[in-house]
């Protein structure tokens, strides 16, 4: 294990720090040699200034470096960082930032002191964590800091803080706002995995609704959301023993994920205008997130669906959908000579439906809006002599979910009662 450090300029005095771990504690004027005692690593990288290197503090007799070289070269494998820049520039901070990440290899497992540190390097440590976490798979074991500033007068005694929570709060957060803004839950539900049995649930709910939309399974979606609320409540008290805050962003995703839920979708006898309004958020929603080949996709699955309610029909019977499909399709089969061959069982129950509703459903299906064919361009790639361009795919969509939302109001679908 690697420790990166930061030594200051002060004139540092005796003080006992406290091992954070709880047990035992070590006498001395420089935290680096505290550290070396109570995480044992193999190598400790000290950054210093030209000053800080050269300089001897106010009535010192020897610079911080060398009084601290003298006490942690027989300890550790002691490595220097000269030169490191003293002005307040955006390239020095860069200069910095590369010092920092420098000293790290591929899967480097790592302590952050930040006691000694200065200006902006404690922000910048942060920084670096992040970024080295992603980059080089660093394992990051600590981001220490000892408190001088908060000792006990009375028995000189220094407390020493890990404050590598703090840094896994970045690391949820960034998960969550992943989830949130892509559907993508993968790294928040490895988080959930890793952290304690009791977020269990909650992090196979979230692998269920990122993989239900990813893989367009909007049956799926539906259900785990409905399982989200009592899923989020079991892992709360846990998560906010250890990431307080995270508890507020899983407030975010129950509000973002809600409104999906849907506990028994398949049950089309009492849920079917429920699924069907929830299945237009999920069209909404992957238009939003720039998901234009999903929202294409159910979008037309959803008419179909419209109509098997219309009739009060299983939607997720093959041959039910067939015959809606063939009803929007102008509800007959003719041969090449123009005779009907094959007449749809609900042609009559259909023509007796109000004409604006047929007229919406037909303009969406194969008329002005052509969102079968507009499906098939995008879902075969393009691979046909006229496809259409992208920009007028977004544009197209956008069109096509507005028209969704009045034929909702049309089906008068808004309003929840069966």
């Amino acid at each position: 294990m690697k420790a990166i450090s930061f030594l200051g300029f002060n004139n540092y005095q005796d003080t006992t720090y406290l091992n954070p771990m709880g047990f035992g504690n070590y006498k001395t004027p420089f935290f680096q040699e505290a550290l070396v005692e109570f995480y044992k690593p193999e190598t400790l990288y000290v950054l210093l200034t030209k000053t800080v290197e050269t300089v001897a503090p106010t009535g010192a007799t020897e610079t911080n470096w060398e009084a601290l070289r003298k006490r942690l070269e027989a300890k550790v494998d002691l490595q220097p960082v000269y030169n490191v820049p003293e002005a307040h520039s955006t390239a020095d901070i860069w200069q910095l930032f590369e010092m920092l990440t420098n000293c790290l290899q591929e899967g480097d497992r790592v302590i952050f002191d930040i006691t000694h540190s200065f200006r902006s390097l404690p922000v910048l440590a942060l920084i670096a964590i992040s970024y080295l976490r992603v980059v080089r798979n660093v394992k990051i074991e600590g981001l220490i800091y000892g408190a001088f500033e908060a000792k006990n007068k009375e028995t000189n005694e220094t407390p020493t803080f890990d404050l590598l929570p703090m840094v896994s709060l970045l690391e949820w957060t960034t998960a969550t706002d992943q989830f949130i803004k892509t559907g993508n839950g993968q790294a928040l539900a490895t988080l959930l995995h890793s952290s304690n049995p009791s977020t269990e649930n909650l992090a196979k709910s979230i692998d269920g609704i990122a993989q239900g939309l990813q893989l367009l399974r909007p049956m799926d979606v539906m259900r785990e959301a409905a399982m989200l609320p009592n899923h989020i409540a079991e892992a709360a008290p846990v998560i906010s023993q250890s990431v307080p805050p995270f508890v507020s962003l899983l407030e975010r995703v129950e509000k973002d994920y809600g409104k999906f839920c849907l506990a028994n979708p398949k049950d089309y006898t009492t849920n079917a205008k429920a699924s069907l309004i929830r299945q237009l958020e999920m069209v909404k929603w992957y238009a939003a997130k720039g998901q234009t080949v999903q929202a294409l996709s159910l979008a037309r699955e959803w008419l179909p669906s419209l109509l098997c309610y219309r009739f009060q029909l299983d939607p997720l019977d093959k041959a039910n959908r067939d015959e809606m499909e063939l009803l929007l399709s102008g509800g007959k089969i003719k041969d090449k000579e123009g005779n009907t061959i094959r007449e749809s069982l609900y042609l009559e129950q259909w023509s007796n439906t109000p004409k604006k509703q047929k007229k919406q459903l037909n303009n969406l299906w194969g008329g002005d809006f052509n969102l079968a064919n507009l499906r098939n361009d995008v879902l075969h790639s393009g691979f046909r002599k006229n496809p259409k361009k992208a920009e007028d795919i977004l544009e197209q969509t956008r069109k096509i979910i507005e028209e969704l939302n009045a034929v909702a109001a049309e089906w008068k679908l808004a309003d929840e009662t069966q």
